[in-house]
């Protein structure tokens, strides 16, 4: 499959696997302050993921999804599958948190190609309707 081919040209593979703890940022947000709240009409949606090191250390990562995403409406407290660098095990890789934000730019690529075909097949028919 050629995820796994992605994941092995990355180095992925070689990561250590880990469950991380999806934590709700809400309440963060609010200490911070206005500027860094999302709307509750946004399509996205950030969270914290918390796991631990083979040495029991806790790491924190951000974890931004979109609302067409099957990560969007995670609760508090459920887990998912990583893999951690082992060298900076701050850097984490999540395979699904990847398939869909990989979904998301190929839809969007394929609107824009879309319109742009549309506006460049009419474009084309105007001038070909005209005679020189």
């Amino acid at each position: 499959m050629l995820i796994e081919i992605w994941e092995r040209l990355r180095g992925y593979d070689k990561w250590i696997p880990a469950d991380a703890f999806v934590y709700s940022a809400t309440e963060i947000r609010k200490k911070l302050g206005k500027r860094y709240q999302i709307s509750p009409e946004s399509q996205f949606s950030g969270e914290l993921l918390v796991w631990l090191d083979d040495y029991e250390e806790v790491h924190v990562g951000t974890f931004v999804t979109h609302e067409t995403s099957p990560l969007y409406q995670l609760l508090e407290g459920e887990t998912i599958p990583i893999r951690y660098h082992p060298a900076k095990p701050d850097r984490y890789y999540c395979r699904s948190h990847f398939l869909s934000w990989l979904a998301l730019i190929a839809k969007a690529t394929l609107g824009v190609t879309v319109f742009g075909g549309f506006i460049v097949w009419r474009i084309w028919s105007i001038l070909k309707g005209r005679a020189f």
